[in-house]
C-alpha cells in the first residue's frame, strides 16, 4: 500500500457530495411540503367539511413504540353516500395502542369525533380538518427545504470552482483528473 498518494480535486469533491445530497434532501423536503399545502389550500377553499362516522386506525409493531400504518375513516358525502377513505394524516399517535385495527383512543388528534375536509368531485381525498389547517399555515417547513436546498447548491457551485480552479492551475482540461493516475508525492 502507498502512502502520500495525492489526488488533485479529493478536497472539492468531499464538498461536492454532501452538497448533491443538500441539494436532492432540500428538493425533497420543498415537493413534499408544497404538495401538503396545495391540497390543504384546495380541501380548504372548496372542499366539504363533514363529520367521520368512524375511524380506524392500524397499528403494527415498532421499535420501542407501535406505528400507525393506516388511518381509515368512513364518512357521508353531501349526496348522502357513504365512502371508505385512507386518511392522509399529520403524525402517528400510537400512545397506549396494542397492534392491529382498531380506534383510536379518546382525546388523541384522530379520535371521534373527527372533523373531515374532502374533495366533492373525489371524496376518497380527504383529510382531518386540523391537518389541513395546520398545513397551510406552516411556514417553517418551507423555509427549511429552501436554506437546505439554497446551502447545497451553493456547497455544488464551490466545489465546482474549485475542481476547475484547481484543474486549470495543474494545465489540465476540467475532466482528466478523474481519468489520470494519481501522483505519487515524495515520501
Amino acid at each position: 500500500m502507498t502512502r502520500g498518494v495525492d489526488y488533485p480535486g479529493r478536497g472539492p469533491t468531499w464538498l461536492g457530495v454532501p452538497a448533491l445530497v443538500a441539494v436532492l434532501v432540500g428538493a425533497l423536503i420543498l415537493i413534499e411540503v408544497l404538495t401538503r399545502q396545495g391540497l390543504s389550500r384546495d380541501l380548504l377553499r372548496s372542499g366539504i367539511e363533514t363529520t367521520a362516522d368512524s375511524v380506524q386506525l392500524v397499528v403494527y409493531p415498532g421499535k420501542g413504540d407501535p406505528l400507525v400504518e393506516d388511518i381509515s375513516v368512513k364518512f357521508r358525502t353531501a349526496d348522502g353516500a357513504v365512502v371508505r377513505a385512507k386518511l392522509q394524516r399529520n403524525e402517528d399517535d400510537p400512545q397506549g395502542m396494542s397492534e392491529g385495527e382498531q380506534a383510536p383512543a379518546a382525546g388523541t388528534r384522530y379520535a371521534m369525533p373527527l372533523e373531515l375536509l374532502y374533495r366533492p368531485s373525489d371524496p376518497s381525498i380527504v383529510l382531518a380538518s386540523v391537518d389541513a389547517r395546520e398545513w397551510s399555515a406552516d411556514r417553517e417547513t418551507p423555509r427549511i427545504g429552501t436554506a437546505v436546498l439554497a446551502g447545497g447548491l451553493a456547497g455544488v457551485l464551490l466545489a465546482a470552482i474549485l475542481l476547475t480552479r484547481g484543474a486549470r492551475k495543474r494545465g489540465l482540461a476540467w475532466w482528466r483528473w478523474y481519468s489520470e493516475a494519481p501522483r505519487h508525492a515524495a515520501s
